[in-house]
């Protein structure tokens, strides 16, 4: 494989997409599809060259897709890897549709098999299996999961690539209609070491303080079900842990009154290790757990808390 794309509408992921292109044996050329600043940002995440496309004030994401889409017929790139984001998404469809193939969702590996073809598996089912899939021919279209981008070996920057800038903009024929401040929480639940996650085991919302009280002991991220997120709405969606959520690989991982249902838990298949508290022993989530610990939760963390201490 000689030539892969690396796409992300957060030029935060390039380093990390270039280096899973390096692990392939390539070097990455990344497409940028925004402002000149983000392009300078790009081009110094140790990638060959950068593919701009200038997206001015006022545009949209989607305007910059024509350009991309124009190069992407020009160059034939062997493979294409890009972050999963809403955005991305469509874009990935539109080369997909362009290329005559279709695209690889939410990929946990990338790997190159002895024909040389790209390889990349992915969760089905719910996270209860994984499926391998084979890109024989033409170009591979790839979405990258977030768990596969953190496990990266991201390498020090070297010089800034050059930035070849594309065809102009233009209406993509999506239009903004309306904007809405939404509150999202700066949480980076792939970055942390130790995680605790919080379910329906749980009676009240104050009492998350216990959990708090438990993380601080052990340094851990705060997490939760999606129940919790959604249903409830104590926590916020960015908090969620599980397939259509955050994929983990902590060092550390607690579930704090947590079923076990495959749904969360495939969130934390990575975890190194795995404990369960939970006052029903005969709860799912001791099938996935190292330790187990049958109580009630809210007699077993005060004693925790207290230990660790």
């Amino acid at each position: 494989m000689d030539k892969i794309w690396s796409v992300s509408e957060n030029s935060s992921d390039y380093p990390a997409l270039a280096a899973l292109a390096s692990s392939l044996g390539a070097s990455a050329q990344a497409v940028w599809i925004g402002n000149r600043e983000g392009a300078d940002t790009v081009s110094a995440s140790s990638v060959e060259q950068v593919l701009w496309a200038d997206v001015p004030e006022g545009a949209l994401y989607e305007d910059g897709s024509a350009a991309v889409l124009a190069a992407f017929r020009e160059s034939a790139p062997d493979a294409v890897l890009a972050a999963t984001s809403k955005r991305t998404r469509l874009l990935a469809a539109q080369l997909a549709a362009a290329a005559g193939t279709r695209v690889v969702n939410d990929a946990t590996s990338v790997t190159i098999d002895e024909g040389g073809s790209p390889c990349a598996e992915h969760m089905v089912y719910g996270g209860n299996a994984y499926r391998t899939e084979q890109v024989t021919d033409g170009c591979a279209i790839i979405l990258v999961s977030t768990s596969l981008l953190a496990a990266q070996d991201v390498r020090k920057p070297g010089k800034n690539a050059p930035i070849v800038e594309l065809a102009p903009s233009r209406a993509s024929g999506i239009a903004l209609v309306d904007r809405s401040h939404r509150e999202v929480e700066q949480v980076n639940l792939s970055a942390a070491r130790n995680v605790i996650s919080v379910g329906r085991g749980l009676a009240r919302e104050e009492d998350l303080q216990l959990a708090r009280e438990l993380a601080a002991a052990v340094n851990a991220e705060l997490g939760c079900t999606r129940p919790i997120a959604e249903g409830e709405g104590w926590m916020s969606r960015e908090r969620y842990i599980g397939v259509s959520g955050a994929m983990l690989k902590p060092e550390l991982f607690i579930a704090l009154g947590v079923s076990g249902q495959v749904q969360h838990m495939v969130g934390v298949t990575g975890a190194r290790t795995i404990i369960a508290i939970n006052k029903d022993k005969n709860a799912p989530v001791f099938r996935y757990a190292d330790y187990g610990v049958v109580g009630d939760l809210y007699e077993v963390v005060p004693q925790l808390v207290e230990l660790l201490k």
